[in-house]
């Protein structure tokens, strides 16, 4: 399947190299999935790793490393296509990524502004790491 990370699974893989989003980052390594990020994504990776105290550089390598597909960040009249369906206006550039790659899945860890509208899309499947783990090992 193809799935959008969220710079939140990203960033949570690299810091905790054991958990899900490591787990889930290391089948796209694998290509037991596909996975894609924007360019917008990867630089909300860089823009907060600092926050996990993790080296920007490093967090850059790390994209560039797993992620084959980084594709150009969409266009402004598909993002705002989603400023209804959204919670915060900033989380308008996910949504129009999975739309426009026809991606299976949204990856995120964001329970607040992401995780809550899995119910209002349709035409991809919102989820965690953890769920996605337990949906691909059926």
């Amino acid at each position: 399947p193809k799935v959008v990370f969220n710079a939140s699974v990203i960033l949570s893989g690299i810091y905790s190299p054991t958990g899900g989003s490591a787990k889930v980052l290391e089948w796209v390594k694998t290509n037991k999935i596909k996975g894609v990020i924007s360019e917008i994504i990867k630089d909300e990776v860089i823009r907060k790793s600092y926050k996990l105290k993790i080296n920007p550089e490093k967090a850059n390598k790390v994209c560039i490393k797993i992620f084959a597909e980084i594709v150009p960040s969409p266009k402004i009249a598909l993002i705002n296509k989603f400023e209804n369906t959204v919670i915060d206006y900033g989380d308008t550039h996910l949504l129009a990524t999975a739309y426009q790659t026809k991606s299976d899945y949204l990856l995120s860890l964001d329970k607040k502004h992401i995780l809550s509208i899995k119910n209002k899309i349709k035409w991809t499947k919102i989820v965690s790491p953890g769920e996605l783990i337990k949906i691909l090992v059926k």
